[in-house]
């Protein structure tokens, strides 16, 4: 038989095999040039539908909100609001849970009278400890404490860069 002496099916129960994936009027889109046309036409056509309803982005996206970001930055207030409002919500629940429960808070009470009376004994440990070692080696003891703040000077003066100076704030 010849694709022309078989009438061809209509075209929704032939989409509707398409779809299912199986069926009498798919065989016949095998042997019918004119059937397998219009199946090749539906699938480029369904294949244009789904690119026009999910575009691909340029591919520079992710570059161009990277530098929109940099260029931006947050400012500071709303920076301060945001940490301000993390610390009191913090401060807010850890109270909740020390007043809520007893053994918390009798803890607390226990923690804060050991920390008053173990802080005095150390202080005075250290204080004593401080002072021998200034009689002993004081000049040392100087150098190191003038070599680790001036470090320490040095160290924050590069991190904070050179800002304006207070004539052109």
């Amino acid at each position: 038989m010849t694709p022309h002496t078989i009438e061809c099916p209509d075209l929704e129960v032939l989409f509707t095999e398409l779809e299912a994936g199986e069926g009498p009027a798919l065989e016949h889109a095998k042997d019918c040039p004119l059937c397998t046309a219009i199946i090749e036409e539906h699938r480029l056509l369904e294949k244009d539908l789904f690119r026009l309803s999910d575009p691909l982005p340029p591919p520079d996206l992710v570059h161009k909100v990277m530098a929109r970001v940099a260029s931006e930055p947050t400012p500071v207030r709303r920076e301060l609001w945001t940490g301000v409002s993390i610390l009191a919500a913090s401060i807010v629940l850890g109270l909740g849970v020390l007043i809520s429960s007893d053994a918390a808070l009798s803890g607390a009470g226990t923690g804060l009278a050991r920390f008053v009376v173990d802080g005095k004994a150390f202080l005075d440990a250290l204080m004593s400890g401080a002072h021998a070692l200034w009689n002993t080696a004081a000049a040392p003891v100087a150098a190191l404490l003038a070599l680790l703040l001036l470090s320490s000077l040095f160290g924050i003066k590069r991190l904070a860069g050179n800002g304006p100076t207070p004539s052109e704030a």
